[in-house]
């Protein structure tokens, strides 16, 4: 059965809603493989994303702010208010074909679609890796998302303040999901 790229989006941002709340108390404070961040922040991170990118795509009405230090409860509710907004702002009719201004540039809709998947594929890892849970994706998704992030990692900066570290070496047989991550910079074997 095949499946619109949004519709893997959406499952995508479902699996990691999933996996924000189910971040043990805790585990809020834990670092992540994400360098810099703790679970608290790239979760801050992922929802501030979000809201960046459904007002990119044209969301209407407009998402409420997010206070500059959120609690985790609040953290899980804009989670799952900004992935449904932004999952509806890539559905809606010509949101795809349209350009849109991403982090990289211009850029048609669509490919900030599949910006959106791998970042949220990444952190997902990242997260998953942090609050000792298990990052369930489509491994088909994930496939699809290694080949499009080789062509792009061409075309990103390098060095200090880069989007994603230098890639990391990783067996051929490793699963899809550590594959992706290690190509965007993650080192798989902590």
């Amino acid at each position: 059965m095949s499946t619109t790229p949004v519709a893997a989006f959406a499952v995508v941002m479902d699996t990691v809603a999933h996996l924000v709340e189910a971040v043990d108390e805790e585990r809020w404070s834990a670092p992540t493989p994400c360098t810099g961040w703790n679970v608290q922040q790239l979760v801050g991170h992922l929802v501030a994303g979000q809201h960046t990118f459904a007002v990119v795509m044209g969301a209407e009405p407009p998402l409420p702010g997010l206070d500059a230090d959120p609690a985790p409860e609040a953290l899980k509710e804009a989670f799952r208010t900004s992935a449904a907004a932004l999952v509806a702002a890539f559905e809606r009719p010509g949101a795809l074909e349209r350009t849109v201004r991403a982090p990289i540039g211009e850029v048609p809709g669509a490919v900030a679609l599949r910006l959106q998947t791998i970042e949220h594929l990444v952190h997902g890892w990242d997260l998953a890796q942090a609050s000792g849970q298990k990052a369930l994706f489509d491994d088909a998704t994930v496939e699809r998302e290694i080949e499009f992030a080789r062509g792009l990692i061409p075309q990103l900066p390098s060095g200090p303040g880069a989007p994603f570290a230098p890639s990391r070496p990783v067996p051929e047989n490793a699963p899809a999901l550590d594959r992706l991550a290690a190509l965007l910079g993650r080192d798989i074997t902590k």
